[in-house]
């Protein structure tokens, strides 16, 4: 969907009454990401008043990580996702979910999670094999260079030099049916 001022002044008002990025940005049809974006004032900032963005801000309570939920954070990692669309979906912080990734963070749910994801080859910023399969995926259905670059926190040329089979020439691309065409 192509954001227009008012759709973006929509999405911030759902920030400010507390919903959920992730059910805000399925609605909307746009990433978490984007989401994410017009909440920090990094997207569409001019159509946001200071009074809506003072709500925006205010409307994010502090979010306790349980035992469940650092399980559903460490299956999101083992799936691939990208650590910022991990931090959103479940309101921590992006340190966090590194934390958990590298095993300084809830380790004795799963003390081999972080040797499972290091496992395989790894270039660029941090990706594993699933998120590689993943971004394949979405460039075999059309989607930007730039757009899956910034759904995956990597730069465009990383993204690029998979597209070219420069790095991560050996993972094949996720199948079709997983990835929707111009979905996330």
């Amino acid at each position: 969907m192509k954001l227009d001022a008012t759709t973006a002044r929509a999405i911030a008002e759902r920030i400010a009454a507390g919903e959920r990025h992730t059910a805000i940005a399925e609605e909307f049809g746009v990433s978490v990401e984007t989401v994410g974006a017009i909440k920090s004032g990094k997207r569409w900032a001019a159509a946001i008043d200071d009074d809506l963005r003072a709500r925006m801000q205010s409307a994010s309570p502090p979010v306790v990580l349980d035992a469940d939920g650092a399980r559903a954070v460490m299956a999101a990692l083992e799936a691939g996702s990208p650590g910022k669309a991990i931090a959103e979906e479940f309101g921590i912080s992006p340190s966090m979910v590194s934390a958990i990734k590298q095993g300084r963070a809830w380790a004795g749910l799963d003390p081999d999670l972080s040797g499972r994801l290091a496992s395989g080859p790894r270039q660029g910023k941090a990706l594993v094999a699933a998120q590689v399969a993943e971004i394949k995926a979405r460039l075999a259905v059309g989607r930007s260079q730039r757009t899956i670059a910034a759904e995956f926190g990597v730069s465009a040329s990383t993204v690029r030099a998979i597209a070219q089979g420069k790095t991560w020439a050996e993972v094949a691309a996720a199948d079709s049916g997983d990835v929707a065409p111009g979905g996330g």
